[in-house]
């Protein structure tokens, strides 16, 4: 957490399914939807709470990711630590028993811990915002999710995303539709996501035709693109 950087936090029991996704999600919306060069000031990182450390994504999440326009391929999975909780400015979990152990670690990050489920369910409370231009900017709107934490939502899928791991391919598409959602109603508001994009978003997922054949796309070197239906940004 620099006074001229903003850092988000990814965090899961693995740091290979849940919270690989979410961070390679936000790191291609920063990339798409933020303005040059506050872009180049925003980092988003991912640990787990009992990591494998240095596996890689798994293999249907990470298919999820490139249906969706993101980039697994390089994710190794960490360890989470004190250092990497102090440092961010904000701090996504995958369920209310991850959001616990965080703050039994850093009780101080009380105010910028959310699930992504509950984030995005509060951002889809708050009227609708620019695009952010400075780091500040950024900082407000997560001091503002944290203002508005109390006021009433749909809650009645809960917190929680399911833990794929180890099971079948329905609940990878689960997942899916537990996270992408509440992550790009984030990303609404902090990033600047149009409107139509985070319906196509939702779309997608509730499809859930991914493609969990085992193979790895070929790296073509092009620009990555929006999930079929989105509009460019």
């Amino acid at each position: 957490m620099g006074a001229e950087s903003f850092t988000m936090l990814v965090v899961c029991q693995g740091n290979v399914n849940r919270s690989a996704l979410g961070a390679a999600l936000l790191e291609r919306w920063v990339d798409w939807y933020l303005p040059s060069p506050l872009r180049a000031q925003v980092e988003v990182t991912s640990a787990g709470l009992g990591a494998p450390v240095g596996a890689p994504m798994g293999s249907r999440s990470r298919a999820i990711a490139e249906a969706l326009g993101a980039d697994g391929s390089g994710h190794r999975a960490s360890q989470i630590t004190e250092q990497m909780i102090r440092s961010a400015d904000l701090v996504l979990v995958s369920s209310t028993r991850q959001r616990g152990s965080v703050l039994e670690l850093v009780p101080g990050v009380v105010r910028s811990t959310f699930t992504m489920r509950e984030a995005g369910r509060i951002a889809a409370t708050l009227p609708p915002m620019p695009s952010p231009g400075t780091v500040e900017d950024l900082r407000l709107r997560v001091a503002s999710l944290a203002e508005n934490r109390s006021v009433p939502g749909d809650r009645s899928a809960g917190d929680d995303i399911v833990d794929p791991e180890g099971k079948d391919d329905e609940a990878f598409r689960e997942m899916a539709r537990q996270q992408v959602p509440p992550l790009a109603r984030l990303a609404q508001v902090l990033l600047g996501m149009p409107h139509g994009e985070v319906a196509a978003y939702d779309a997608a997922v509730e499809a859930g035709e991914f493609s969990f054949s085992g193979e790895t796309a070929v790296d073509t070197g092009s620009t990555p693109s929006r999930p079929r239906g989105r509009r460019q940004a």
